[in-house]
């Protein structure tokens, strides 16, 4: 059997605008349970969080202004954003300064290390469905495709990007915990893992070069 044999139909464009709406609420979201749980957040959000002290601004603020350093960073290693990215990257920050302001901060550990876990599996299940739809994959994601495009593997290009994401945001002050640590080792092997199957339920093609994903 021929790949053209087994090629899904990509999803109508409708289907995945829509599908990227939905990610970026729960973008939004995850981001939001990680800050209120207290235990971590994931390495764009350490960044966030330490500029927005530093700066006397909202978390989601921030997060603009590191969506638009990741997107510059991204277009150098030829990896141009689409209309999606810089859309999603406004309603992000939008939705976050909306919805943590309204989320509960429990003092109970079992509660709080929920909160964590959902928060994390929000943002990766949002973050397939957004690379895949390619109508609007986010900044950071963006410059982890690119590494990939040269023939990085995504776990070791998104370590790398987290590693460096992490220490600017420990300077600056971001919150830090164990829920940091598990985001930078287990999203690079979790992506790599999730985006191929939501990539071909989409029917589209985001990565150039397919063999460095096993790399």
């Amino acid at each position: 059997m021929t790949r053209s044999d087994t090629t899904i139909e990509k999803k109508s464009f409708r289907f995945r605008a829509a599908a990227l709406l939905l990610a970026i609420v729960m973008v939004g979201a995850g981001i939001s349970m990680m800050v209120s749980a207290h235990l971590g957040v994931a390495p764009a959000d350490v960044f966030s969080t330490g500029g927005a002290k530093q700066l006397n601004i909202g978390v989601g603020t921030m997060g603009w202004i590191s969506g638009a350093l990741f997107t510059l960073l991204a277009i150098a290693v030829r990896r141009p954003p689409t209309w999606g990215t810089l859309i999603g990257t406004v309603l992000v920050g939008q939705v976050v300064n909306i919805v943590l302001p309204l989320m509960p901060e429990p003092k109970a550990m079992a509660w709080r290390v929920a909160m964590m876990i959902t928060g994390m599996a929000l943002l990766y299940f949002a973050i397939s469905i957004g690379v895949a739809t390619t109508l609007g994959t986010g900044p950071m994601e963006l410059l982890m495709l690119g590494l990939n495009d040269k023939g990085l593997s995504m776990q070791v290009g998104r370590w790398g990007i987290e590693a460096v994401v992490v220490t600017a945001g420990i300077l600056l002050g971001g919150q830090i915990g164990v829920g940091t640590i598990l985001f930078v080792i287990l999203t690079g092997p979790i992506l790599a893992r999730t985006l191929p199957p939501m990539v071909r339920f989409m029917g589209t093609d985001v990565i150039q070069q397919p063999t460095a994903l096993d790399a």
